[in-house]
């Protein structure tokens, strides 16, 4: 005659909890949201960090370009200035609206005439201006065909400078108001810590998950 098997009770709680996964084991719904979380956390990190040394070279770059232009331009304050009187012949059509003006620089002396050069500035309304001429400046010199008006030349370094300087300003200004978010962060997180995500999921999969029951 076979004995019937029967379970104690002590056994088939046993079984049950055995089927259920552990809260650590890599197949419960926090282990895969952890997961999933710091993949994004890595992700995001890499990124920031990417952002961040490609915004360094490329404000690196523009204050060397700057550097440079802003020497050249106090070396051309060096050199000879001639000036004459522009009469403007043509209007040629900018990209975003206006003409610049192309005409003919005769020299005060009239030993020096430069046809078809630009004019950097603005005529009068009847079409001439007071400019100067530099052929011997590394910008806008002999190869550039252009001239300056009385009211530009000169005034490249000045341009030059405060650009360069408004850049350095904005980039410590961004630095300035990282520092101090990040020191607002951590005084909050410091006095009154804000509900983590997280924390949160977590604690809803805990109350969706059925009892367990020893029976």
């Amino acid at each position: 005659m076979t004995t019937p098997f029967v379970a104690s009770p002590l056994r088939a709680s046993t079984l049950c909890l055995a089927r259920v996964p552990s809260v650590d084991t890599p197949a419960t719904p926090h282990a895969a949201y952890d997961r999933d979380i710091a993949r994004r956390e890595r992700w995001g990190d890499w990124w920031r960090g990417f952002g961040r040394v490609a915004s360094a070279l490329i404000v690196g770059a523009l204050a060397v370009v700057l550097v440079v232009l802003l020497v050249i331009s106090v070396l051309d304050l060096r050199q000879p200035v001639i000036w004459g009187t522009f009469t403007q012949t043509d209007c040629e059509p900018r990209p975003r609206g206006g003409c610049r003006a192309i005409g003919t620089w005769v020299s005060d002396d009239g030993d020096l005439v430069r046809h078809d050069v630009y004019l950097d500035g603005w005529p009068e309304d009847d079409g001439t201006s007071r400019a100067s001429y530099q052929p011997t400046a590394i910008l806008g010199g002999e190869s550039a065909d252009i001239v300056h008006s009385s009211l530009l030349t000169g005034v490249a370094p000045w341009v030059i400078g405060a650009l360069l300087l408004w850049g350095l300003c904005h980039v410590l200004g961004v630095d300035v108001r990282r520092l101090l978010a990040r020191a607002r962060r951590r005084s909050r997180a410091g006095s009154s810590a804000p509900p983590s995500l997280r924390r949160e999921y977590r604690r809803s999969l805990d109350t969706m998950r059925p009892p367990e029951t020893g029976a």
